[in-house]
């Protein structure tokens, strides 16, 4: 049977998170526990509309937030037979953490597609399993000489091959040290539910940390202020003279109004004050909370912005994004990229649903892109060396690759080489194999120019301007006109190859006022493209770039560049474990 407590030995280390003890006391109740209804008919009452002290307020939750994960778990197991499960192959003490903490290895799960889950099964980190051999019944588990335990799953393993989804291998803390035979051919490991908003609750009451807005909710101790008595008071007109134009142009006045107000409280540091922007459905709250967020980002204002459910905070986050984009093509013709590097969105893709609208500002496809821009040896520091080198040296690379080419041909038919008569250059070669330089020089532009192109458009998307200047940013777009400038030039149909070499002979800081005017032209564009390539280099390199090689310095440093961060009210709970800046602004969009 189920022991009734979870050992605290010291065993226990730092790779299982600090839960305040929430999944020791779930661990803690027995089946008979579960499924009684009334374990805490004496502590769950109404939950007041007014509070006394801070303490209070958070202690009016505890017992309910039991509750409810108490219910959970009865209806999981009352379900058991139809939820997702799977036959444990592999299962071993996680060294050095001891028997409390194991490595789990299933082969494949069945019933992904359960009755009572609107989506396929997969496991994650807050998890509750059962392990035993299958159960049809909670009523099994209760049978004499029955060996069983619950896990919390609190690491998974990520799977060599990325198209698999299902995460069969994963850490658990058990609820007693183990005593179940890992080789058993008949142990299982069956899904129940997942307690992870559940313990980010019960953390967010147990915990200590800023409590401005809380006290100010709940008004201990004061009555309500409307002003900071240490800020100058700001007339109005200076708002509507900022906001006002962009502000009238999208929303109606009371949607105006209600931004302003909010905007007005962003220059006080010494008191924290609450706004509410409240309407009936279909008075458009959510646009004028999106027109809001858009001024808070133009104002470099740290903002975190919080829903209640996935599905709001894509459709919030998605009306950003593309008011930014409306912003940025309305101010600026011929857009090639959107800056979007200072905000953020974060969360479970398979949750959030992200789609092409958003993943330009979600964090694992910034990840990735960063990666690609940072990747020692193909980032843009090899981007960059490359063009500078084919604008520099372009001639002298084609000469070593007609002389590779050439001594390639110059083999005879047992692979021996014919010893080199004359100069190589005067070597007749079969019609069509060599290349001529127009063809050479066309081909390793075009290979060249791609990457760099991608790179650019990557930086500027996901590096905040902040990060990289306003001037870089500005030369980031003026390199691609450039770039597009010179293809044009290079790929004329009156382009003769002769010309060409000769134009590439000479050096990128040559004086050309007596060339040719068509050569002259395509001197200058080669030598301004060089001279920004150089510049771009030149900056980026002072720049504290993460390490591309370390995931967590990319996430942190995506988290700490961004100043409008998106994620639920549940997920906001990571933040706690990001080195950043305090955010100065919170808005949480209760709609529907």
């Amino acid at each position: 049977m189920m022991e009734g407590d979870a050992s605290s030995s010291s065993k226990k280390k730092k790779a299982v998170p600090n839960d305040y003890g929430f999944i020791d006391t779930i661990f803690s109740w027995s089946l008979e526990d579960i499924f009684y209804q009334n374990l805490f008919k004496d502590k769950v009452g109404q939950i007041p509309l007014s509070f006394q002290s801070v303490n209070q307020y958070f202690e009016s939750f505890v017992f309910p937030l039991l509750e409810e994960t108490r219910a959970q778990l009865s209806s999981s197991l009352e379900k058991i037979s139809e939820a997702p499960f799977a036959q444990v192959v592999d299962l071993e003490d996680s060294k050095p953490y001891g028997a409390m903490l194991s490595d789990v290895k299933v082969d494949y799960w069945r019933n992904r597609f359960s009755n009572y889950s609107k989506e396929s099964y997969k496991v994650l980190p807050g998890d509750i399993l059962v392990l035993a051999a299958k159960p049809e019944t909670a009523s099994d588990l209760r049978r004499a000489g029955r060996i069983w335990t619950f896990v919390s799953v609190t690491k998974v393993t990520e799977a060599e091959n990325e198209s698999d989804t299902t995460s069969t291998s994963f850490k658990v803390k058990a609820s007693k040290e183990n005593q179940i035979d890992g080789a058993n051919k008949s142990l299982f490991a069956i899904f129940l539910t997942n307690v992870t908003s559940n313990t980010r609750i019960w953390n967010s009451l147990h915990m200590s940390g800023n409590l401005k807005i809380i006290k100010e909710l709940l008004c201990i101790g004061s009555v309500v202020e409307e002003d900071c008595e240490l800020c100058p008071v700001q007339s109005d007109g200076i708002w509507n003279e900022i906001f006002g134009p962009s502000l009238s142009s999208t929303l109606n006045d009371s949607q105006a109004q209600a931004v302003l107000s909010c905007l007005r409280r962003t220059h006080c540091d010494h008191k924290a004050t609450v706004e509410l922007i409240w309407g009936p459905p279909g008075t458009g709250k959510t646009k004028t909370v999106s027109m809001l967020l858009v001024s808070l980002l133009q104002m470099k204002c740290g903002t975190l912005v919080c829903t209640p459910t996935n599905v709001a905070i894509m459709e919030v986050a998605s009306r950003v994004v593309k008011l930014v984009k409306e912003s940025v093509e309305r101010d600026s013709s011929g857009t090639l990229f959107f800056p979007f590097g200072e905000i953020l969105l974060f969360g479970i893709n398979e949750r959030l649903k992200v789609d092409s609208g958003v993943e330009e500002i979600y964090l694992d496809y910034r990840i990735k892109r960063l990666e690609e821009c940072l990747a020692p040896g193909t980032g843009w520091r090899q981007c960059f060396d490359s063009m500078i080198d084919f604008l520099e040296h372009c001639v002298p690379q084609y000469h070593t690759f007609l002389k590779n080419k050439l001594m390639k041909q110059r083999k005879d038919f047992n692979g021996n080489e014919i010893k080199e008569k004359g100069c190589w250059k005067d070597t007749k070669v079969i019609k069509g194999e060599i290349k001529i330089f127009l063809q050479f020089v066309r081909k390793r532009f075009k290979c060249t120019a791609a990457p760099l192109r991608s790179f650019v458009f990557n930086f500027g998307t996901h590096i905040p301007k902040s990060f990289i200047g306003e001037d870089n940013f500005q030369v980031l777009g003026y390199l691609i006109s450039l770039l597009d400038s010179f293809e044009t030039l290079l790929f004329q149909d009156n382009m003769g190859s002769e010309d060409l070499e000769e134009l590439f002979s000479h050096s990128v800081d040559e004086d050309f006022s007596e060339s040719i005017v068509d050569i002259k032209y395509m001197l200058h564009e080669r030598s301004k493209c060089h001279s920004v390539l150089r510049k771009l280099w030149n900056s980026f390199s002072r720049l504290n770039l993460p390490s591309a090689m370390n995931i967590g310095l990319l996430k942190d440093f995506c988290f700490t560049k961004a100043s409008l961060i998106f994620c639920t009210a549940s997920s906001s709970y990571k933040l706690h474990q990001v080195a950043m800046e305090q955010l100065k602004f919170l808005v949480i969009d209760e709609g529907g």
